[in-house]
């Protein structure tokens, strides 16, 4: 799952308006923000398998305190407090206390069981949509676009064109992991978990007022 997370961050504006949408982004997608920085200082492990699940050639072999349910939930409490302390919007930090837990339910529908209960126990839970490669490319797309609707529709940006150079940058980043040889190396991969921060730092341009 990628685009999906980032579609759900832009519907989420349909509900609440205050948190930016770079800081829906950063909801959305802290598990796979923290993830990167723990694996390059090897907390975190996974290997580059060809064939792992029909779309992903990753094998997410332990990432109990990124990618846990229960990490999942801690996370998302500190994120929606940490709004709060600076808000005061208590609405606004409670649905990205959500935002952040979602990520782990989005991954559950697509990863193979791979996904850990807590970071104490070797049970782990998926149902495995990447390997029914139709159905989770149409789901996903889905839930990208409908998301994009109702941002563009709720928030009417003013930067159209940053906005929609977005949107295509998504989806051909998206096309490129879908249809692309498997990544060179480990190390590349998580660098590239990193650049996720553009994504955040674009959101919040297009909205800058």
């Amino acid at each position: 799952m990628f685009i999906g997370h980032f579609g759900l961050g832009l519907a989420s504006k349909k509900i609440n308006q205050l948190p930016s949408l770079a800081v829906m982004f950063m909801a959305v997608q802290f598990l796979d923000l923290l993830w990167p920085i723990f694996c390059l200082t090897g907390i975190e492990t996974f290997q580059i398998e060809a064939g792992n699940t029909k779309l992903t050639p990753l094998n997410f072999s332990h990432y109990p305190y990124s990618h846990s349910l229960l990490m999942a939930i801690f996370w998302g409490t500190v994120f929606g407090a940490f709004y709060y302390f600076f808000t005061k919007n208590r609405s606004g930090s409670v649905l990205l206390g959500l935002l952040v837990i979602s990520h782990w339910l989005l991954d559950l529908f697509v990863h193979r069981p791979d996904l850990p209960i807590t970071p104490f126990s070797e049970f782990k839970v998926g149902l495995g949509l990447w390997n029914f490669p139709v159905i989770e490319i149409l789901i996903e797309f889905g839930l990208f676009f409908s998301g994009t609707l109702l941002y563009y529709n709720t928030v009417k940006p003013k930067r159209k064109i940053s906005f929609w150079l977005l949107i295509g940058l998504f989806v051909l980043i998206h096309l490129l992991n879908l249809l692309g040889p498997p990544p060179p190396s480990v190390n590349a991969v998580a660098w590239a978990g990193n650049l996720t921060w553009l994504f955040v730092l674009w959101a919040w341009w297009i909205e800058k007022k």
